[in-house]
């Protein structure tokens, strides 16, 4: 499926569009001075082709645009995207996308966030047709599996400013971390190395694999059953003796009582009372620890009243102490027996006295109180006595019960503990009768096995078939064949752009990412063969040579290339004013700019309308096959990506 850009465009804060028209399956350039913008169009389109971020450097275009956009041409359809610019750092998701035979670009104001970024490459995965691939890891490697999709297929559609001549990478983004390790995984599936159904035949290998252990474990297990002959029944019906379960006669029976006696074993159940459950309600320990618990809440209330009594009692013994000790005190010098005499003679003096005064009246009523007190003490004594003595029977009573109860529950617990060996032993009993059933059902063995055995051989030749066709060592064997065929072309290319090491054959090597050229002293990587001029030579041999074979062998990969500024290493871009091929200063190079051009055109012509090539750069060659391929106004004096007034209306 071809996909080509027909269209890049910006939206400005201020409500404008700026649109950049491309020609597809043709040479498409875009020549400017440096400082207006032509770097960033490569940014904008990996952008809006979702990018996990912007590389728009800071400037007129961040400070100006909200939204990036890309119309795509495809055979069927018009695919146009727009991506939301960034927030600070952060790559935005939100996108807006039309689908249709002829999409007209939207303006500003119809743009709305009506999918994200994450969609937009699914739907492209789809539309390019990327098989549903997972990446393999080789045994005993850790790194992640990598489900492939369109995003992985950029790295073989983009070279950037400093990526293009570079001598230590070959690929887009290849000097970021782990992104070597993803191109050399997904390398043989855009190549066509790994089958498009490989992902079916690994879940089919894995699924047969699951199927056939599955089968091999019960073999198995018959096997580790049946073990030597009969000497592993014999070795049942000893541990059926040691459990009880067998009363023996003779532990080495013929061989049908023992199939016989085996058979009985693996009916065995354990009896109806060991399987019966108690419930809550009616399970008699429950029942006697709940007793036990409320005499101990009562045994304890018991022991507060006891003590309150206790406390009481011995106030009133002091308190009739105290009474006791008064009264005896008066009754020593008989104060109570004068009291109760005549009144004609005092009771204190002993003086006569004809009449009862008003402080006797006072002492007598203070003895007759204390008499009072004392006969009171005398009359409540029994009784506290008597509650005390009743608080210590209950008591003791709540003990003798408290004594019976603990001694039924240890009982109870203790024959719970009986029941609870008895239940290990029927755990053990019911395993040996599993395996005495096992084994009995394995007697006929040979004849249930070769039904197993036969369903395993099928399957292995299903495995053997699907293994061979999976064989990573098959795999590596295809994509170095189809490597050594796209290294034809890049040989050839590097003859005709007159490179270095181009006297030999020139070679991708997907193992270290890189070019080689194999001479007779051995291989000379990329790294090593000097100057600017050849490595973006054999930057632009590898890219033209994967895209004819995408092309030529219909792989899901877009069809177009973009390079960014290719001519660097002729004349800088400090040095570049015009572009003019007269502003290099030595005659060759201005010959070996003008050749690599020619060179361009020439294969794009014979992919066309297959390919399309989109280049920014600042050479402007004076001739009309380069001219007619210049879109946009030259990005020189007042043109440039972002028109002036853009970023003049900002800074006001």
């Amino acid at each position: 499926m071809t996909m080509q850009i027909i269209k890049i465009a910006l939206y400005g804060k201020n409500g404008e569009r700026r649109d950049i028209d491309l020609e597809p399956g043709a040479v498409n350039i875009i020549t400017g001075a440096s400082q207006r913008g032509k770097t960033s169009l490569i940014h904008i389109v990996e952008y809006c082709l979702g990018a996990s971020e912007c590389m728009v450097a800071e400037g007129h275009i961040r400070q100006t645009v909200d939204w990036y956009s890309i119309l795509l041409q495809f055979e069927d359809c018009q695919v146009f995207i727009a991506r939301a610019a960034p927030q600070g750092t952060s790559a935005s998701a939100a996108s807006h996308m039309l689908v249709g035979n002829d999409v007209d670009v939207p303006d500003k104001n119809q743009l709305s966030n009506n999918t994200n970024i994450d969609s937009v490459v699914s739907y492209l995965t789809n539309k390019l047709g990327v098989p549903e691939q997972i990446t393999e890891v080789p045994q005993g490697q850790t790194r992640s599996e990598v489900k492939i999709s369109f995003r992985h297929s950029r790295y073989y559609l983009f070279q950037s400013q400093n990526e293009i001549a570079n001598n230590e990478v070959l690929f887009h983004q290849q000097a970021k971390p782990h992104i070597p390790q993803n191109i050399k995984d997904t390398l043989p599936y855009f190549i066509g190395a790994a089958e498009d159904d490989r992902l079916v035949d690994t879940e089919a290998l894995r699924t047969l694999k699951r199927e056939r252990n599955q089968l091999l474990k019960q073999i198995d297990e018959i096997k580790s059953l049946k073990g030597d002959g009969v000497q592993k029944g014999y070795a049942l019906l000893a541990e059926a003796a040691d459990l009880g379960m067998y009363q023996f006669v003779n532990l080495m029976p013929n061989d049908q009582t023992l199939i016989i006696e085996l058979t009985k074993l693996s009916r065995w159940a354990p009896s109806s009372m060991s399987n019966e459950l108690v419930d809550d309600e009616s399970d008699p320990l429950l029942k006697l620890e709940n007793q036990y618990q409320e005499l101990q809440k009562h045994k304890h209330i018991l022991k507060l009243r006891l003590r309150e009594a206790q406390v009481y009692s011995e106030s009133e013994n002091n308190f009739q102490k105290a009474a006791y000790d008064q009264a005896s005190r008066l009754q020593s010098v008989e104060l109570f027996k004068k009291f109760n005499g005549d009144h004609k003679t005092c009771p204190l003096c002993e003086s006569a006295s004809e009449r009862q005064t008003r402080f006797d009246s006072i002492i007598k009523s203070a003895l007759d109180d204390l008499a009072n007190k004392l006969e009171g003490v005398n009359r409540t004594r029994p009784r506290v006595t008597g509650y005390v003595g009743q608080l210590r029977d209950e008591q003791r009573v709540i003990n003798l019960k408290l004594r019976r109860l603990k001694s039924a529950i240890s009982q109870i617990r203790e024959k719970d503990h009986e029941t609870a060996n008895q239940d290990n032993l029927d755990i053990q009993r019911a395993r040996l009768a599993g395996k005495a059933s096992l084994y009995v059902e394995s007697i006929n063995w040979n004849e249930d096995s070769s039904d197993l055995e036969v369903k395993v051989g099928l399957l292995d030749e299903k495995i053997m078939i699907l293994t061979k066709r999976l064989d990573p060592e098959v795999l590596k064997e295809k994509l170095e064949a189809q490597l050594n065929c796209i290294a034809e072309d890049m040989t050839q290319w590097a003859r005709d752009l007159n490179l270095g090491y181009s006297g030999n054959r020139v070679r991708l090597d997907a193992t270290k990412l890189t070019v080689v050229a194999d001479t007779p002293d051995g291989p000379v990587p990329l790294a090593k063969m000097g100057s600017g001029e050849n490595w973006m030579g054999y930057h632009l041999v590898t890219y033209l040579a994967l895209a004819k074979w995408f092309i030529e062998r219909s792989r899901p990969v877009g069809s177009f290339l973009f390079l960014d500024q290719p001519t660097q290493v002729y004349f800088p871009a400090d040095q570049s004013e015009t572009g003019d091929l007269s502003e290099i200063e030595k005659d060759e190079d201005r010959e070996a700019v003008k050749n690599l051009y020619q060179w361009i055109f020439k294969v794009v012509e014979s992919l066309s309308p297959k390919l399309q090539v989109i280049v920014t750069d600042h050479a402007d060659i004076d001739e009309d096959w380069f001219q007619d391929a210049v879109r946009d106004n030259k990005w020189r004096g007042e043109h440039a990506l972002v028109p002036k007034h853009w970023y003049e209306q900002v800074e006001e």
